[in-house]
């Protein structure tokens, strides 16, 4: 219990709090290696909570089972399961992000998130990277932890369905995308083209980084000076701005939707 406590607290390198059965076994099903297995005995109880104690088991997860008053002050939800998890996970570096997509002949692009501090915010861009076909999910200096527990629920266990990856130094990340011939396309909120006349993919340039940057700062210039493409969200009713999260969801559905269409033509006879 303590353990699992610190790493939601303080966090723990190398580890990932989890809590709920949905995140348990997603992380399971990834194939994400479970150091340790919480369940209540009321969890442990139920037909559900013994196939996923005998799924971990199997998958060589030191199962514990705790009393139901110990179970709540595990808890970090407002309607807890019973059912906690600590898994062996980090992220990635930067860099082979941008390997894997270049491995690829089809048009691919991954997302970069500069400044995104609210977790909540991350984790629904992770969640949606991952639904609508991004490469991969790089977060810069000053985004939230992949760890952080809100990050982890708001993906809800998308963090282990698509590459995730650190870049400590935005420039020298942007920098290595554009010496492998990645457009850096950058979601600016006044200036730029419209997101609907986005002219990517384009012959020589299938592949791409999309850089969201904080509502508060926007994108740094360690970013901005590499861009190749600034794009912007048409507003109406006088909204200046939609959140981060928003803003990148709309975006990334635009990118992909291009890849596939890019697809679909050069497929044809």
């Amino acid at each position: 219990m303590r353990a699992y406590k610190e790493c939601v607290a303080r966090g723990i390198p190398g580890l990932v709090p989890l809590e709920g059965f949905r995140l348990v076994e997603d992380a399971l099903y990834a194939g994400v290696a479970l150091v340790a297995l919480y369940m209540s005995e009321k969890a442990m109880a139920s037909a559900a909570g013994r196939q996923l104690a005998g799924l971990a088991r199997e998958r060589g997860a030191n199962t514990i089972i705790v009393s139901d008053d110990v179970a709540k002050r595990m808890a970090d939800t407002r309607n807890p399961q019973g059912v906690f998890a600590t898994a062996a996970w980090t992220p990635q570096e930067g860099a082979s992000v941008l390997t894997e997509a270049a491995q690829s002949e089809k048009p691919s692009f991954a997302v970069l998130l500069d400044g995104i501090s609210d977790p909540g915010n991350l984790g629904t861009i992770m969640r949606t990277a991952a639904a609508l076909g991004a490469s991969g999910v790089v977060a810069g200096p000053g985004c939230a932890g992949f760890a952080n527990p809100k990050v982890v629920r708001a993906s809800m266990g998308s963090i282990f369905r698509i590459p995730a990856a650190r870049a400590d130094r935005l420039d020298d990340f942007v920098s290595q995308a554009r010496t492998r011939d990645y457009d850096i396309i950058v979601s600016d909120v006044r200036k730029g083209i419209s997101a609907d006349e986005l002219a990517w993919p384009r012959p020589g340039a299938k592949r791409a980084i999309l850089a969201v940057g904080s509502e508060a700062r926007g994108i740094s210039e360690a970013v901005y000076r590499h861009a190749t493409a600034l794009v912007r969200l048409d507003m109406s009713r006088d909204v200046e701005s939609l959140n981060a999260a928003s803003a990148a969801s709309i975006l990334i559905y635009v990118m992909g939707r291009n890849a596939a269409r890019w697809e679909l033509t050069e497929s044809r006879p």
